[in-house]
């Protein structure tokens, strides 16, 4: 009897060890919950659907710069933009008032006016230009690092519903987050926001100039135009 007592020990312990450890999907699960808790409207209404975890090979540290850089190629390419229409319209004004040997005070004063503009638009444009050049560098810069091409922890597509602001509905909500190793530590974005940052991943690995870069982004500058 005593010499089955000691291997069916061995069981029991292995059995409750086993039971004690959580998945992958349940330690994902777990940080989430946690994570997720200054992060919705009704922390106690929070309920997982679905939850996939991968493992990833990516720089988690460069996502924010590259989000940050690509809102600042946007905006400085809507300022090139601006300054580039106020150079047209500035000299308009100056063919328009060309001093001649007729040229009225009014209209010599309309040139001079005209011209300082268009001096003005061309500093910024040169300033924006060159700030640019420095910001799409750092964008390729960052894309590079970004592709780590070692584990460097896991990433965790999660499908959760909660109540809304007000309380009174019920929605669903899909994220992506991005773990250390051990599941310790997180940051996570909507879906869709991430959707667009690997858009922007996608076209600085397929782009073969600066130039092809900026259109991409041309087309953003034009929808914040209209």
């Amino acid at each position: 009897m005593k010499k089955h007592t000691i291997p069916l020990l061995f069981c029991v312990v292995a059995l409750i060890m086993s039971s004690c450890t959580l998945s992958n999907e349940e330690k994902a699960e777990k940080l989430i919950k946690e994570t997720l808790k200054d992060y919705l409207y009704h922390p106690d209404s929070y309920e997982s659907i679905s939850t996939r975890v991968d493992s990833m090979f990516i720089d988690v540290a460069t996502i924010e710069p590259i989000m940050e850089i690509s809102d600042e190629i946007k905006d400085l390419i809507y300022k090139i933009n601006g300054s580039e229409r106020k150079i047209e319209s500035a000299e308009s004004s100056m063919d328009l008032w060309a001093p001649s040997g007729y040229s009225s005070q009014y209209s010599r004063g309309e040139y001079a006016r005209a011209k300082k503009e268009k001096e003005k638009a061309k500093s910024d444009l040169d300033k924006y230009t060159k700030k640019l050049s420095e910001q799409l560098a750092s964008l390729k810069e960052n894309v590079a690092k970004y592709h780590k091409g070692e584990f460097s922890g896991w990433a965790v597509s999660h499908r959760y519903r909660s109540l809304n602001g007000a309380g009174s509905m019920t929605i669903p909500g899909e994220m992506i987050f991005f773990c250390d190793e051990e599941f310790t530590a997180c940051v996570g974005y909507d879906t869709d926001k991430f959707e667009d940052f690997a858009k922007i991943l996608e076209v600085v690995d397929e782009a073969t100039s600066d130039e092809d870069i900026m259109d991409y982004f041309r087309e953003d500058s034009f929808m914040i135009e209209f």
